[in-house]
């Protein structure tokens, strides 16, 4: 008899309409591990702006239902399929938010698939993996950490070194708000040498103090209608070299730029970007994306290890049966950082 699970309790979204299309299922027959599969023991999961919006059926890329949750897990494998390379048992490893998009730019429409939405998600005790769905995570890391790097993290990376025009020292790096992809951001683009220039809804609070602990040398306000001008006023009017663009709208990040700087929009975020006549006098880039792809996730990891870097965490941790309630926090918008589910409890 096998000394692994072949059950596995897990959430489940029958229908988007709120928490009260989440369902909790138990004894659910794990599938058989074929020859390039993983068996994955999760400890934890974190929540991302899509996983609200999925939940109430705004999500820009759609939902298939029913469909277990969340795209962001952190776990160990347990046991591995008879032809797996990239692992072993006991590894510490994380899932991919696009799960067949390894490496280069995104050429096929079957790359947008993504796991949470489209195929089955992680927010259940055990999982089988295809070994290419996966990455080993930072060894300095906790596993609730780790759980916050998949969608938010790789969306920041991305941001800055994956265009064609990559972060570097010196250069000034606008970012907007403290959610997860700005944070990540700020905390990447310090470690590349860049000085960030940060906006929040919160002058003088909590969020200010996380975004200058984090090493933006100037806060601003992005409630302030002028905050674009007074961004470049920052740079002594130079003009920052990249914005990531998560609210959409572009029209006060057009007006912090320099000439030929780029802007990142970022894929789930409200609004199109800055128009073409917002940018026609900067000869600046608008460049949409959408998370990115393995080999940019493990080139973040090794930067991670590198430089020590922590994922901000909010400080309320959640468990497996408060999903519900984890998932109406994260609505409210008063998160101090990541939202984190424990899945087993005491793991590290």
């Amino acid at each position: 008899m096998s000394d692994f699970p072949t059950k596995t309790s897990q959430w489940v979204i029958d229908s988007c309409t709120g928490t009260s299309g989440l369902q909790l299922q138990h004894d659910i027959p794990l599938p058989s591990i074929g020859q390039h599969d993983v068996l994955v023991k999760i400890h934890a999961a974190s929540l991302n702006a899509r996983d609200i919006q999925i939940l109430a059926n705004k999500y820009m890329w759609g939902v298939t239902t029913p469909v277990v949750p969340l795209t962001d897990c952190a776990g160990q494998v347990l046991s591995i399929g008879s032809s797996v390379t990239r692992f072993k048992a006991g590894d510490r490893c994380a899932s991919t938010f696009h799960s067949k998009w390894i490496s280069g730019n995104m050429k096929s429409l079957a790359q947008v698939s993504q796991v949470g939405a489209h195929t089955d998600g992680v927010l259940r005790h055990y999982a089988v993996f295809n070994e290419e769905e996966l990455v080993k995570i930072p060894s300095h890391l906790s596993y609730e950490e780790a759980s916050t790097l998949p969608c938010a993290a790789v969306t920041a990376w991305n941001a800055l070194f994956g265009g064609s025009t990559p972060c570097k020292p010196g250069d000034v790096v606008l970012t907007q708000g403290s959610g997860g992809v700005s944070l990540f951001a700020n905390q990447f683009a310090r470690a590349a040498g860049a000085k960030v220039i940060a906006t929040t809804g919160e002058l003088g609070g909590e969020r200010e103090a996380v975004l200058e602990e984090l090493g933006a040398t100037t806060v601003l306000s992005y409630r302030d209608s002028d905050w674009g001008i007074k961004a470049k006023e920052a740079t002594g009017g130079r003009g920052v070299d990249i914005v990531v663009e998560v609210s959409g709208a572009g029209e006060q990040s057009a007006k912090a730029i320099r000439l030929g700087a780029q802007i990142i929009v970022i894929g789930g975020s409200s609004g199109s970007g800055p128009s073409m006549f917002d940018m026609r006098s900067t000869m600046g880039e608008v460049r949409r994306i959408t998370v990115g792809s393995r080999d940019m996730f493990e080139d973040m990891n090794r930067a991670i290890d590198v430089n020590g870097i922590k994922p901000v965490l909010d400080p309320k941790i959640w468990g497996f049966n408060e999903v519900k309630k984890a998932y109406e926090y994260a609505e409210t918008g008063n998160h101090k950082g990541k939202v984190v589910i424990r899945i087993v409890e005491g793991s590290t």
